[in-house]
């Protein structure tokens, strides 16, 4: 298991990188729990903003990531075959674009401009995570719901 904290197997509502660099948005999970025996968590997942609560995911997993400037935060969400996608929620357009290629287990490490940087699969067989917003083929976009 990853002992870095937060991880995708240890995170909670508590932590700081859960509210925005500049203060004014929080990402609020529902109640957590293991996909599978000793497997990453997930859960639902909101967006806090102003005196609105948008769901952003029914089945989010984390640690989630803003961008540097505050208008994305990109949020690792689990499939029905329990692996992962990213999706990327945008503050000032209300809208969320879910990515189409499929990763085991994501962990974010950074998100500046259009480009997120992390690991897949932390703890076996770990490849670096090079994701570019702008070239990564969209597999459907939406707009936030209260």
């Amino acid at each position: 298991m990853n002992s870095e904290y937060p991880n995708p197997w240890d995170f909670s509502n508590i932590d700081k990188n859960l509210i925005s660099s500049n203060g004014l948005y929080k990402i609020e999970f529902g109640e957590l729990s293991e996909i599978a025996m000793g497997a990453p968590i997930g859960g639902e997942c909101f967006l806090k903003l102003d005196n609105l609560k948008f769901r952003l995911n029914k089945w989010c997993a984390g640690p989630v990531i803003w961008n540097n400037l505050s208008t994305k935060i990109a949020l690792p969400t689990w499939t029905k075959n329990r692996n992962q996608k990213i999706e990327i929620a945008d503050i000032e357009k209300k809208i969320i674009t879910t990515y189409k290629r499929e990763f085991r287990v994501l962990h974010f490490q950074s998100f500046i401009a259009n480009l997120l940087q992390g690991l897949d699969s932390p703890i076996h067989m770990t490849r670096t995570l090079y994701f570019d917003l702008d070239k990564e083929e969209v597999e459907k976009t939406r707009e936030m719901s209260e």
